[in-house]
């Protein structure tokens, strides 16, 4: 008898084995789930739906977009992260759900790195630092010495936004005070920027580059590591002393862990394949988006890496969505 249940359970564990590689072989069958856990509109939905399109031709199957937003993210993340490990439901992974919520939450609802499985890496942006109109302000120098002398507020898309982490890690830089003032997105933020009720504005530079073009509001920063081909003459934070100051939020694909590598590689590959589409490095570019690429690997450590770096940077700061 004990014979006869270690043979039936080797078979067993040989038939799981053989069929493993088969249905990863076979993937996919049938369309695939992208839930985007941010609004309809945004660039985080845009950058989502472009690579949906263009990997979905590839794949040979329909990439469905589902958006899920709320808490920043969370909401969404946590659905895509318990359903079934299969590589049928992938998500947007963001610099918020995939680096900063674990630090920001105390709870956020899914633990970053035992339920998500890194995909790849799709691309990175930048943000701006900007002054409103009625400032005066015309470089970094004068910023900080207008704040020290009277505080300045910066604005923010909200608690734990890339914009709201720039402006706490100037303050953590300089030692500088500034009054965070968030909003509900970027829109009413450089809205109330151009208005004179706040001064300062660490945004994306999708969403504020038209407003530096048309000079309604000041540049004097970037926080990419090269300065930004859309703004050449913006010097980095870097250059201007602050060594480290680099925030490039980004943009990725993740699955649910589990999902078996062999499933995964398919869909980094799909992906990467996309990145080299002229149309969407194009969109990409007009967007202000670098265009990132890689194996799955690569992106895991570089999850890993701005994890810990943002950790740090709330912890010090003692920042809190809860």
């Amino acid at each position: 008898m004990r014979r006869t249940l270690m043979t039936l359970a080797f078979s067993l564990a040989a038939g799981a084995l053989s069929i493993a590689p088969a249905a990863a072989q076979d993937f996919p069958s049938k369309p695939i789930r992208m839930v985007v856990p941010v609004p309809p509109g945004g660039t985080g939905d845009m950058v989502s739906r472009l690579f949906a399109n263009v990997a979905a031709k590839d794949l040979g199957q329909t990439i469905v977009v589902e958006n899920r937003p709320g808490a920043t993210g969370n909401i969404g993340t946590a659905v895509a992260v318990r359903s079934p490990a299969d590589g049928y439901t992938i998500f947007l992974c963001s610099i918020g759900n995939c680096a900063v919520n674990a630090s920001l939450y105390a709870n956020p609802g899914y633990d970053l790195f035992k339920e998500v499985a890194p995909v790849a890496l799709l691309g990175y942006s930048i943000n701006v630092l900007t002054v409103g109109p009625q400032t005066g302000i015309q470089t970094l120098p004068d910023l900080l010495t207008k704040a020290r002398a009277s505080q300045l507020s910066y604005a923010s898309s909200g608690v734990g936004a890339s914009n709201h982490l720039g402006g706490e890690m100037l303050k953590k830089a300089t030692g500088v005070p500034m009054l965070h003032v968030p909003y509900k997105g970027s829109g009413p933020a450089i809205t109330d920027l151009l208005g004179g009720q706040v001064q300062v504005f660490f945004d994306n530079e999708p969403s504020i580059l038209p407003f530096v073009k048309s000079n309604r509001v000041k540049a004097l920063a970037v926080t990419g590591r090269t300065r930004s081909a859309n703004l050449p003459d913006v010097p980095t934070m870097e250059e201007l002393g602050y060594k480290g100051f680099v925030i490039e939020p980004w943009y990725a694909i993740g699955a649910p862990a589990g999902t078996p590598p062999a499933v995964i590689q398919r869909l980094n590959a799909a992906f990467n394949r996309a990145l080299q589409d002229p149309a969407v490095r194009k969109t990409l570019q007009d967007a202000g988006i670098n265009a990132a690429g890689g194996s799955a690997a690569s992106f895991g450590q570089h999850m890993r890496q701005e994890h810990d770096k943002w950790a740090d940077l709330i912890r010090a700061q003692k920042i809190s969505a809860d």
